[in-house]
């Protein structure tokens, strides 16, 4: 049996929120499958006849949780040697299920992927991207803007798997998919400003617990123990914006670390009481103390402030790539006028949406997937 090649394009005519607890983001996007029948070949004059009997490549989304609007709408197109096409044109609102990486937390970013999958084996289709018709994400309509920052381009990621439940019999067959995603880049500046900045002053401060007289461990003690319960608190509300996951984010680490400092500070202003006996030697070994506290802590931070600040830049590069080469494999498509007329657009939503007027947005279901009724 021959293999089939079916085409795929997808455009994301708008992304809403990125849900990160609930590990799901909502959407409407456009889902175009082209492949060839050459039973209709040189048949212009079948183009209005119904194309349910032909071959299908029995495609379903397979991350969708819920879908609001679903039209699906199949047609017969040709190519320039009158090579016949079957185009099967689905448009679907709705959200949909991301496994979210959140290592990184909160200077992660995410694919946020729309996975297409087949119960015919791979050993009989294969999916591929689109090479005729640009896929493209509508960024002027993106919903969650606050909060994320959106890439403006669109990748492909073809692949197989083994499904358990399946129709065909063959329970070791592979079964073609195609992952087709947008990045979103989250906006750290809520947890910086609220959350790492407080933490940082919060964990400093107990570093003027010696100021307090050696003699007064009591108000030493209370101070720290005050701060500690502080730092739970910022850490318990840092766990509401995650999901439960089994592993330490970016941000768990930085609190954490700092929740340590402040219990070791504590740990000290009681462990100097025992050495009472001796003044002179008390006064020098607490001395020593908060001068090792203070620069333990200063270089944590230039540690922090560097890791984070490599991630960004090793990020930022990848991603660049990657919009770099869609806009090459974009502009051949499109024509080398594409890019500017690309940003002029997205400069008028900006324009109207502050001005608080209604605007068609770029990248529309009218422009780029007509669909009739």
């Amino acid at each position: 049996m021959i293999k089939r090649k079916v085409y795929v394009r997808v455009v994301f005519l708008k992304v809403g929120e990125i849900d990160t607890v609930k590990e799901k983001y909502c959407a409407d996007v456009f889902v175009q499958a082209r492949w060839r029948e050459p039973s209709l070949d040189f048949c212009q004059h079948l183009r209005n006849t119904k194309l349910d009997n032909y071959w299908d490549p029995k495609m379903s989304i397979q991350n969708v949780i819920d879908s609001k609007k679903k039209k699906v709408l199949k047609e017969l197109t040709f190519g320039p040697n009158e090579e016949a096409y079957i185009v099967e044109k689905i448009k679907l609102s709705g959200n949909f299920s991301e496994k979210l990486e959140l290592v990184d937390f909160p200077f992660d970013h995410q694919y946020l992927n729309l996975i297409i999958t087949s119960e015919i084996p791979a050993s009989e289709l294969e999916f591929v991207e689109d090479t005729e018709e640009l896929s493209t994400i509508n960024v002027s309509c993106f919903v969650d803007v606050q909060e994320w920052s959106l890439y403006d381009y669109v990748d492909f990621v073809p692949y197989t798997e083994t499904k358990l439940f399946s129709q065909k019999r063959n329970v070791n067959a592979k079964f073609p998919g195609i992952s087709v995603g947008c990045c979103a880049v989250r906006r750290a500046g809520f947890f910086v400003w609220n959350v790492i900045v407080i933490m940082t002053l919060i964990c400093a401060t107990s570093l003027a617990t010696f100021a307090v007289s050696r003699k007064l461990p009591q108000n030493r003690l209370q101070l720290s123990i005050t701060l500690m319960l502080t730092a739970v608190t910022f850490r318990l509300m840092t766990n509401a914006n995650l999901p439960k996951i089994s592993y330490h984010t970016r941000l768990d680490k930085f609190i954490l670390t700092n929740m340590f400092f402040n219990w070791l500070v504590t740990a000290w202003h009681a462990l100097v009481t025992r050495f009472e006996y001796d003044e002179s030697l008390q006064e020098t070994m607490d001395n020593w103390a908060f001068v090792v506290f203070l620069i333990s802590y200063g270089v944590f931070l230039l540690v922090f402030g560097i890791l984070v600040l490599v991630t960004y830049v090793i990020r930022n590069n990848e991603l660049e790539t990657k919009l770099h080469k869609y806009e090459e494999k974009a502009e051949k498509l499109m024509g080398g006028h594409w890019k500017d007329s690309r940003e002029k657009d997205h400069e008028k939503v900006v324009v109207k949406r502050r001005a608080g007027l209604s605007y068609t947005t770029p990248g529309t279901a009218a422009t780029v997937s007509p669909m009739h009724a």
